[in-house]
């Protein structure tokens, strides 16, 4: 094999190992707008009054999110043509936890939201409905660290919502159940600032990759 064959080579398997990321792992603008609505969910449930609207907007946002993420996958990030990221074992292993994890979350919380009698209530139901989907949108979508955190709150927050309910701020309240979970609910918003930072670095990226996929196009239309 000559040397520019060999190079030409690595140089085509170094793009394609980056461009296939923005299939999985890399979120790019979706990973932004995340973010963005995760901090959105987060403080207009604690600061605002949970009228029908805002519980509506709230319940919407996990679908909004992934609606997003997705077209910005398959129409901008991929472009190119879809190139399947191919997971390591320590992505594979995660992401198995990440699926179970929310199976059992899901089991457990069943028969607590169904003890009060049948028919349950419309808002037990739609909790019921959004646990069950968010093991779903797991497995399909949320392969990251941070897709996962963020999704689990969007997904709860949206579920808290269809009760009545959302995550209360740090020191809002004085029942120690609610302050527990306003503490654990604090790593929520730092997640998503980290991912819009993560996200506009990916993007940024992204743009530089998509140059060198041009030029390696027409290189290669010129030598053909």
């Amino acid at each position: 094999m000559s040397p520019n064959l060999d190079a030409r080579l690595r140089e085509v398997e170094s793009l394609t190992r980056r461009y296939a990321r923005y299939s999985r792992s890399a979120g790019g603008l979706g990973s932004v707008l995340g973010g963005v609505l995760c901090l959105v969910s987060y403080l207009a449930g604690a600061l605002l009054p949970l009228t029908p609207a805002l519980r509506a907007l709230l319940i919407a946002m996990p679908g909004v999110w992934l609606l997003g993420k997705g077209w910005l996958t398959h129409r901008y990030y991929q472009r190119f043509g879809h190139v399947e990221e191919q997971e390591s074992r320590t992505e594979a292993l995660f992401h198995r936890i990440a699926i179970a994890t929310t199976l059992l979350v899901a089991a457990a919380c069943t028969p607590t939201l169904l003890a009060g009698g049948w028919p349950p209530a419309a808002g037990s139901i739609g909790y019921l409905a959004l646990l069950w989907l968010l093991p779903l949108a797991t497995w399909r979508w949320l392969r990251s660290p941070l897709d996962f955190i963020v999704g689990v709150f969007l997904f709860c927050q949206a579920a808290l919502a269809c009760a009545g309910r959302v995550y209360p701020l740090v020191g809002a309240t004085h029942s120690s159940a609610a302050t527990l979970m306003s503490i654990v609910a604090l790593e929520f918003p730092l997640a998503a600032l980290a991912m819009i930072v993560a996200g506009v670095v990916q993007h940024r990226r992204f743009r530089q990759l998509h140059a060198q996929l041009q030029q390696w196009q027409a290189e290669t239309v010129a030598r053909a």
